[in-house]
């Protein structure tokens, strides 16, 4: 009980252009977290502009202009964002894209397909700072 109560309130918001994985992150996350999604860095950079969020589910891999690690870069250079935690979630699970989505400012890396326990628990951690 004293979990949900010290994550009410907490909004994420997925970064996820794959409709299948944002609906499954939704699932997962959105009985305990405020819960907004985009499908592409532009929306999410507009969203985040516009209002609070707590944590991005940053998928790496992006259709579009700009891909997430661009983003989070672009991310890192505001201060308002500096500290905000970013959870990279890839399809790419090479040994060398964990450590390219650190240096580019990602909180902490997931490679896909997440396991809704993984998912949660790194969510929860990363959210109590």
């Amino acid at each position: 009980m004293n979990d949900r109560l010290s994550t009410e309130h907490k909004s994420v918001l997925i970064v996820e252009d794959d409709a299948h994985s944002q609906l499954y992150f939704r699932k997962l996350l959105s009985g305990i977290y405020d819960i907004s999604a985009v499908t592409n860095a532009r929306d999410a950079w507009d969203l985040l502009h516009s209002r609070h969020i707590d944590l991005i589910v940053m998928d790496i891999s992006l259709a579009g202009e700009e891909d997430g690690l661009s983003l989070t870069r672009r991310l890192r250079q505001e201060e308002e964002f500096r500290s905000l935690p970013i959870l990279a979630v890839t399809a790419y699970a090479f040994p060398e894209d964990k450590p390219k989505a650190l240096a580019a400012g990602c909180t902490d890396y997931l490679s896909k397909p997440v396991n809704s326990n993984d998912l949660q628990r790194k969510v929860a951690e990363l959210l109590k700072g």
